[in-house]
């Protein structure tokens, strides 16, 4: 894959890929950005000048879809045909592939890749840094935290993987290991769990910290409490700490499940037909 193109190219993630790509050597890359403002974003930031066409389409051997899922069907729509055989789609999202809104070809190859994210307990790597820059780094790729990705191909050979495990490598280095998985299992992870499951959940300890301070408590004091112990939380439940929980801190858990969730919750977000209802909306609620 020497000839690139990335579309949405001054977007957040299409800044994030560039960041790591656009002074690579080995690569011919093409910058499409079809807005002034990420244009300019691109100047500024990288020193590269991009275009607002699909004209650099044609002849790239990969393309990566920098852009939102629920543009990817009337983007890929107006690109997928402009693409030469045997090229590679890049993904760097399962939504628009599992819900088939991606345009389809069968002389295509498509590759898809999404970051897990620095992790919340790296202990060797924080120590070996010694400073808050790696705790720091949400998206990784500023040289300090690796992450782990997340990958599937389809529509290609097996022998395909090894090169596009490297190329995923550079685009969102420095990276630890890459899982690969099918499309299916990919949006499990992203929407099901992460998306529908773990940010509510995340956004009702929000809610709970907001409750104590309207209660009287001091913002201050709430924060410093619950973020030492969602740390303590976090390690004991999925055994970083080695330890469990106080007798106490284990009734009080057990009192409130039944009062915070509902019966068959996780059953009815995580079944297939949650989770396909919940990736329809992602991709097509613009489109419609």
């Amino acid at each position: 894959m020497r000839k690139l193109a990335i579309l949405g190219a001054g977007g957040k993630m299409g800044c994030r890929v560039t960041a790591n790509l656009y002074n690579d050597p080995n690569l011919d890359i093409s910058f499409i950005e079809i807005s002034e403002g990420g244009r300019r974003r691109l100047k500024d930031s990288f020193g590269v000048d991009a275009v607002d066409n699909y004209d650099p389409i044609v002849d790239a051997d990969a393309v990566i879809f920098a852009v939102p899922d629920i543009l990817i069907q009337k983007i890929s729509a107006a690109v997928i045909p402009m693409m030469k055989e045997g090229s590679t789609v890049i993904g760097l999202d399962p939504a628009a592939h599992y819900a088939k809104t991606m345009m389809e070809r069968d002389d295509l190859k498509y590759f898809v890749v999404h970051p897990c994210h620095p992790p919340l307990f790296n202990f060797e790597e924080y120590a070996e840094n010694l400073n808050l820059e790696a705790q720091k780094d949400w998206f990784g790729g500023v040289g300090v935290a690796t992450m782990d990705l997340v990958c599937a191909v389809y529509n290609g050979k097996e022998e395909d993987k090894k090169g596009y495990e490297e190329f995923a490598r550079k685009m969102f280095r420095p990276v630890n290991k890459c899982f690969w998985l099918t499309i299916e299992q990919m949006v499990m992870l992203e929407p099901a769990l992460v998306e529908s499951i773990t940010t509510p959940l995340v956004k009702g300890i929000r809610m709970a910290v907001d409750a104590c301070v309207e209660q009287g408590v001091p913002r201050d004091a709430v924060m410093a409490f619950v973020m030492g112990h969602l740390k303590v939380q976090f390690g004991v439940i999925f055994d970083y700490a080695g330890f469990p929980f106080s007798d106490g801190a284990n009734l009080a858990a057990r009192n409130a499940m039944d009062v915070i969730f509902k019966p068959n919750w996780i059953e009815n977000i995580m079944c297939r037909e949650a989770v396909d209802k919940s990736v329809y909306d992602i991709t097509h609620e613009l489109n419609e």
